[in-house]
């Protein structure tokens, strides 16, 4: 049976390592991450100078349903292979260690590139939303989506 790499644990897995990259102490819930990846597909669509690397989707917000277990389950992987550091501070944060920026620095493919910048604008222009924020932030978008707003 083959299996499927596109919303697989693997590819979640690649997008946090990309995501966790982009700042140099970045630490973040995984209600962030899941925020934050989420943008960073999505960049046009939250006012980011970038086209959607998901391209453009009418479905996109039945997604994050799903995305919160992938992204947990991706993060334990991350943890146990030593890719992803983890620190308890008022719930679990996660962060990049220093063998998990070894093994991003490998990914050279355009689309990891892509990735990697859109999440460094993400981190920048977001970095003062809370993660209650940043969820409203995206339900306020799909609210506009479905109205036409977008």
């Amino acid at each position: 049976m083959k299996e499927n790499l596109f919303n697989s644990t693997f590819e979640v897995e690649l997008r946090i390592l990309c995501l966790l990259s982009a700042g140099r102490q970045l630490q973040m819930s995984v209600d962030r991450i899941v925020s934050m990846d989420f943008i960073v597909c999505y960049a046009e669509c939250f006012q980011l100078p970038y086209q959607n690397l998901h391209g453009d989707n009418d479905y996109m917000y039945g997604e994050l349903s799903n995305r919160k277990s992938l992204t947990e389950e991706a993060i334990k992987s991350l943890v146990v292979q030593g890719l992803v550091d983890v620190k308890i501070d008022a719930g679990y944060l996660y962060s990049i260690s220093e063998t998990g920026r070894k093994y991003i620095k490998k990914l050279k493919s355009e689309y990891a590139t892509q990735y990697k910048e859109i999440a460094v604008a993400a981190v920048k222009t977001f970095k003062k939303y809370s993660d209650n924020e940043l969820a409203l932030t995206i339900q306020e978008n799909a609210l506009k989506s479905v109205k036409g707003g977008i």
